[in-house]
């Protein structure tokens, strides 16, 4: 079993950003989007800042099935955390990028590895949110208010080949459903789920994290 170290204090104020857009007003919708808590809507503004996000995963879980998708996954850039645990210490860096916004999930294992995650959220021509990851595997995301809660569900995976070739339903990792929930006074849950069709829970993800000074 891992674990984390101290939790950081959060900041006042998350900075804010210039440039890149989140855009995801409106994907969302101007009702939906007035429905979050303000503190989302700050984190989420059209205006991408850079930010660290401190804090830790209470749960990092995979199946048998799971573990070797994240095992095969290493080889195309490590599009999921290849290892298990509880309490693992992990930071979240959210950078303006050339294209969109990247977003860099480091989990920081009790042995000391580090594994790093990284992918870039894309508004499409369309208005659709897409989440593009390494080997130019892309996931458009149905992104949602639901109960105060923002939430990412995936609608398939493709590679982008200059055109798009989609991934066959049964060949994919599943359905990826990530939740950002607000605890108030600066923290934020993040929850990843993903369900293959067949195979049913292949990861879940679950930690609690804050704005934070940049950190090592």
């Amino acid at each position: 079993m891992t674990h984390a170290s101290t939790l950081p204090q959060p900041l006042a104020h998350e900075r804010a950003g210039l440039g890149v857009r989140h855009g995801l007003r409106d994907v969302i919708g101007a009702s939906g989007w007035e429905r979050l808590p303000e503190a989302v809507r700050e984190r989420f503004a059209d205006a991408a800042g850079t930010v660290t996000y401190a804090g830790a995963f209470e749960v990092v879980r995979a199946s048998a099935a799971g573990r070797i998708v994240a095992w095969l996954g290493r080889l195309v850039g490590t599009p999921v955390a290849p290892r298990t645990g509880a309490n693992v210490e992990a930071r979240v860096r959210v950078r303006p990028g050339a294209h969109g916004v990247d977003w860099i999930r480091e989990y920081r294992w009790a042995d000391g590895a580090i594994h790093h995650i990284r992918s870039t959220k894309v508004v499409s021509e369309d208005g659709t949110l897409v989440e593009k990851l390494p080997a130019r595997l892309c996931m458009p995301l149905d992104t949602y208010e639901e109960g105060g809660v923002l939430h990412f569900v995936s609608r398939g995976y493709y590679f982008d080949l200059g055109f798009k070739a989609w991934l066959p339903a049964l060949l994919c990792p599943g359905v990826t459903h990530v939740e950002h929930i607000d605890l108030a006074h600066g923290w934020f849950r993040f929850t990843m789920t993903v369900v293959h069709p067949l195979f049913g829970e292949m990861f879940f993800h679950t930690g609690r994290f804050c704005a934070a000074e940049e950190l090592p």
